[in-house]
């Protein structure tokens, strides 16, 4: 544009300012942020409002459904539609498994797959590292591990644990990635758990905006509702979990992402190894 302006033009054509471009640029933007719905949308959108308070749903139709829909979908994510808006022209992305569709539409990435890896791979060495002596989710880990001898109880409790003090890892506010026994105070996705050692009588729910947006069944799902849910609705990671977050991303996308030399000491505390590519 500067070139445009400063060398001149093809013939016949009145010079436009630097400004003027701009301008137009801008107007251009603006109408490519506007986002009208076609009739045919809005018949998939009465569609799922329909079907998705009945009690036998046509899962197969709701998948066909959400994939014709994606594109509009991510417009009016991106254009900033409110949550409450987005949610109930889409209902299903209230479910984990239309939650987990849409992030491996978005990535090509089995996310529930991976979050079972990172926990299952890392549990042991994430809660050595920790100083936990006076911590109360490590003490009631202790404690209800001295109640069991089953091998996969105790790996489970160990990757709820995990789960619960990973922030802690990399000193940064837990309260805003997951709430044990007590009220969501925050906005951003944040898990909210009950009793995560009791088996029978455990609770793990996903919290958007300060309202359940679904509520999942172990850790592992939980953990990936959450990292699914700041892709999905384009939420921007709170400063204060950025590290978290950019730990988990580094081996959920198997790529490298920048890190503070503070955040490489940690990842060697825990036995991190970046991908070779």
């Amino acid at each position: 544009m500067r070139n445009k302006c400063k060398f001149g033009h093809r013939r016949g054509q009145t010079r436009k300012s630097l400004a003027d471009i701009r301008f137009e640029i801008k107007t251009v933007q603006i109408k490519e942020e506007a986002v009208c719905l076609d009739p045919e949308v809005d018949e998939h959108i009465n569609w799922f409002q329909q079907e998705y308070v009945k009690t036998e749903k046509d899962w197969r139709e709701i998948d066909k459904r959400m994939s014709q829909t994606l594109e509009i979908r991510r417009k009016l994510i991106g254009g900033r539609t409110p949550l409450k808006d987005i949610l109930k022209m889409f209902p299903f992305l209230q479910c984990p498994y239309q939650l987990f569709r849409e992030f491996q539409l978005l990535t090509r990435t089995d996310i529930c797959k991976k979050t079972r890896h990172i926990l299952e791979s890392y549990s042991e060495n994430i809660l050595a590292s920790l100083s936990l002596v006076d911590n109360p989710i490590y003490i009631a880990l202790q404690e209800k591990m001295k109640q069991h001898t089953d091998e996969d109880m105790l790996k489970h409790m160990k990757m709820t644990a995990t789960c619960l003090l990973l922030p802690d890892v990399f000193g940064e506010d837990s309260s805003l990635f997951v709430i044990v026994n007590d009220k969501v105070q925050v906005s951003t996705p944040v898990l909210e758990v009950k009793n995560p050692f009791n088996m029978d009588v455990c609770e793990f729910s996903l919290y958007l905006e300060k309202e359940r947006l679904t509520k999942v069944d172990d850790c592992i799902t939980a953990l990936a509702a959450l990292i699914a849910s700041f892709h999905v609705f384009g939420i921007e990671c709170p400063r204060r979990l950025s590290q978290t977050l950019n730990f988990l991303e580094t081996l959920i996308f198997d790529v490298p992402s920048p890190y503070s030399p503070s955040m490489k000491e940690k990842e060697k505390e825990v036995g991190f190894q970046h991908p070779v590519t």
